[in-house]
């Protein structure tokens, strides 16, 4: 019988920290806030952005330990109805893609990150949480496309927790939305979570009105949050590509002491 999942050192639940979008504010604020409570984030970056106008604060910020996550190279999303994402031009529309397109795309957007941090494995985040690229029967799940390319994808907004098994499909891991909402009721749903040995994965844009055109958390809600954090000792904090190796190792313990027992197993 394969082992029962644990999380490391103790730990009653795991939380991931992400940041979207290559916001100023994650290099000017979010990252010196998380390491000054010794904690570390994960912050996606869209490298036709700020990335490639600036890149040396993102350098720095992978250099002191926080994950630069793949988000793509030009944030496209599904874009229907067309008053949909009106911000959107129509030539980085998902349901124009194809999979060579994407592929070509997320590995331009890897190598990019490569040359900020040196790191071979990393984590994806979907852009507009859309889980599709092309239109009608020709829709391809992205899930499917970029197995090779990464550890794990942040996919889905449930405002669920991930609970780890066996089966968990790392490349579809649900998440949090964290924009919009109050101290308490981050803390609330943490300790939900904590409750069920879960791992939640919340997902900020702009911290303060101003640092994103319609998605952020007030300054107040997310010092609050961070500062409880630190006091949680049961609780791992941690970049979401940390996390998610360390599930994907559980599984494949777990994989390879069933396959030694059915070998061992009488005929």
């Amino acid at each position: 019988m394969s082992a029962p999942f644990r999380w490391p050192d103790g730990r009653r639940c795991a939380v991931s920290l992400t940041y979207d979008d290559a916001l100023p504010v994650h290099c000017e604020h979010v990252g010196p806030c998380l390491e000054a409570h010794g904690l570390r984030g994960t912050f996606y970056l869209n490298i036709a952005g700020e990335p490639t106008r600036n890149s040396a604060p993102w350098r720095e910020l992978g250099a002191r330990g926080h994950e630069l996550g793949n988000h793509t190279l030009f944030h496209p999303c599904r874009r229907y109805p067309r008053s949909l994402h009106p911000w959107l031009d129509k030539s980085f529309d998902l349901r124009g893609y194809t999979p060579e397109r994407f592929r070509l795309e997320l590995q331009v957007a890897n190598a990019f990150l490569h040359l900020l941090d040196g790191r071979s494995e990393r984590s994806f985040a979907h852009t507009c949480y859309d889980a599709h690229i092309g239109r009608l029967w020709k829709k391809a799940p992205i899930s499917d496309l970029i197995r090779g390319e990464f550890v794990a994808a942040r996919a889905t907004k449930s405002n669920r927790p991930v609970l780890v098994s066996h089966s968990l499909d790392l490349m579809r891991l649900a998440c949090c939305v964290g924009d919009h909402r109050s101290f308490d009721e981050l803390r609330d749903q943490i300790c939900a979570g904590r409750s069920q040995a879960a791992w939640l994965i919340f997902v900020f844009h702009g911290i303060g009105a101003g640092t994103h055109p319609t998605q952020f958390v007030t300054p107040a809600a997310h010092e609050a949050l961070i500062n409880w954090l630190v006091g949680r000792t049961e609780i791992w904090v941690s970049p979401l590509l940390d996390v998610a190796k360390w599930v994907r190792d559980w599984q494949a313990g777990c994989c390879d002491q069933t396959r030694q027992e059915e070998i061992a197993e009488p005929h």
